[in-house]
């Protein structure tokens, strides 16, 4: 059975100093499948698994190759991946995007309920806000048990007040679904509006009804949120938004925020509780958060001194934002996945370029890394994916099995699509 694990603690980070160890690799690259990038689906960004051990993810591309989808490649597939007895894995497309009021670019990780339906998010199609491609839906598709699965799109964004172009996937909490806009609101951040985070409650007869939570204002309340959200034990959510804040850092748009929401009766207050400067703690959030036992918020920047990224941790009892590893290109840059805690409190996540196969791959294919406390600091050891074959750019949802293997996908190469690969932990 495959799970995603709760966040445990990096116990003491706040604690000490941080200081970084060098460890050897510490698993073994497998491919479980490789996109070939034509009907299969390319481009491939998270996964989530279901109780038989089975994995379903999104690719952004690939498909269906007429209509609006053939001047983009594709507009994405939802697929499954069944494990064999030999150690094969055979893929299933369970659902390919046409277009128009069916959703075009799935992207974001998927929810799985307890009837075994999945839900979703496109970043474009549905029937709001007109335009070619309109604003974006929110999808279920249900299996009726014989292999074969029906699409209902539960939701259609329709721009303006309402959001468009969600980015990210959704967060089930109490039988409603969350989630984010990238743009939409109101006309601040260069008049495309500057995003929201919304909430969507079922209705009688399988209707859904949408709530905006918060309508990020003028930049310097956040900017463009992205990422998914993550909530806290006492109700409330997190995220990051790649622009806005501090505007004069980078302006007019500003570098990024992480932002909280508070939940109170017929109302969402918004506090800021970071924003990113460049030279400084890192700028351009490229991932959401993960929380900690203790409050402490865990995420990815894609700038900052360096110029290739860095992890940080805030603390919400002190607002101090401590970076934990800054990368250097040989061992991973540009982070983009939202970082993970497995059973042992290690955090895991994935860089998009880097690694030292720079021969394989402009700048190297990437690789998963993780971090852990070793003593009294911290130990950052990274596997890279290269050569091609193994594929290149990995990115979004990390998930783990019960030996606390490590599952993703890389939205690149391969056959030519991307894979969905294994790292055995050891």
């Amino acid at each position: 059975m495959l799970r995603k694990k709760s966040p445990s603690t990096l116990h003491s980070v706040s604690l000490v100093v941080l200081t970084l160890l060098a460890t050897a690799a510490w698993g073994q690259r497998k491919v479980l499948y490789s996109f070939a990038g034509g009907a299969d689906g390319s481009g491939p960004a998270g996964l989530i698994s279901d109780s038989s051990g089975n994995l379903y993810g999104t690719t952004e591309l690939g498909g269906s190759q007429a209509g609006q989808c053939l001047s983009i490649g594709g507009c994405g597939v939802v697929f499954e991946l069944t494990p064999n007895s030999d150690g094969t894995w055979t893929d299933h497309t369970i659902h390919t995007f046409v277009g128009g009021s069916d959703g075009i670019q799935p992207h974001g990780s998927l929810v799985l309920d307890s009837a075994g339906n999945l839900f979703g998010t496109t970043i474009y199609g549905g029937t709001g806000c007109g335009g070619f491609y309109n604003c974006g839906t929110v999808y279920e598709l249900s299996p009726d048990g014989k292999g074969s699965w029906t699409e209902t799109i539960i939701y259609n964004f329709q721009g303006g007040t309402d959001g468009n172009y969600p980015q990210a996937g959704l967060v089930a909490n109490g039988g409603n679904f969350y989630g984010t806009t990238g743009y939409g609101a109101n006309t601040g951040c260069n008049g495309l509006g500057c995003g929201t985070v919304f909430e969507l409650t079922p209705g009688q007869n399988g209707t859904w009804t949408e709530h905006i939570l918060y309508a990020f204002q003028d930049g310097a309340d956040g900017g463009e949120p992205g990422s998914a959200v993550a909530f806290d034990t006492a109700g409330n959510l997190y995220g990051t938004t790649a622009i806005g804040g501090i505007l004069t850092c980078n302006p007019p748009y500003g570098c990024g925020a992480i932002y909280k929401l508070a939940p109170s009766p017929g109302a969402w207050t918004e506090s800021v509780l970071h924003t990113f400067d460049c030279g400084k703690t890192g700028c351009f959030p490229s991932t959401g958060v993960a929380i900690d036992g203790s409050g402490n918020l865990f995420g990815n920047v894609i700038g900052g001194p360096r110029g290739y990224g860095l992890v940080f941790m805030l603390s919400q009892s002190t607002g101090t934002l401590t970076v934990l590893h800054s990368f250097d290109l040989v061992h991973g840059a540009e982070p983009g996945s939202t970082p993970m805690f497995d059973a042992a409190g290690r955090l895991y996540g994935t860089t998009g370029i880097g690694g030292r196969e720079n021969q394989f791959c402009n700048n190297g294919c990437g690789g998963v890394f993780r971090l852990e406390q070793v003593g009294n600091g911290l130990a950052y050891s990274f596997v890279g994916l290269g050569p091609p074959s193994n594929g290149a750019g990995p990115g979004g949802s990390l998930i783990f099995d019960a030996l606390g293997n490590v599952y993703g996908t890389a939205g690149a190469d391969g056959a030519g699509g991307g894979t969905v690969f294994e790292i055995t932990v050891h």
